[in-house]
């Protein structure tokens, strides 16, 4: 192997390695902002969507200042689950959520 080979495949593979640990950290918000607008899509007619922008961003926050970013990404996960299964949510489960991510910790 010629040596401008290996320096290019140690360039492109440290490369890799970056995008990989840049993309893990920030893991957490991508799938936020993916539920965010899932919700945001599956909201009834009517239905406040800053609300629901609102009160994720401040579990987001209070995830993130609390040191649980770990259990509010499982969260996430599982409202993501059960979302591919709706088309759309009543008002009264769209509240119930809300009130899960107010009050969660």
């Amino acid at each position: 192997m010629s040596k401008k080979l290996v320096i290019a495949f140690a360039a492109l593979l440290i490369a890799g390695l970056a995008g990989l640990l840049i993309l893990k950290s920030y893991t957490v918000e991508i799938v936020h902002l993916v539920v965010v607008n899932a919700l945001v899509h599956k909201a009834p007619e009517g239905y406040d969507r800053e609300r629901i922008r609102l009160v994720l961003d401040g579990a987001l926050a209070r995830a993130e200042q609390g040191g649980y970013s770990d259990r509010y990404l499982e969260r996430l996960k599982k409202v993501s689950h059960n979302l591919e299964k709706r088309q759309f949510l009543e008002p009264g489960e769209m509240d119930e959520l809300l009130a899960e991510f107010r009050n969660q910790e």
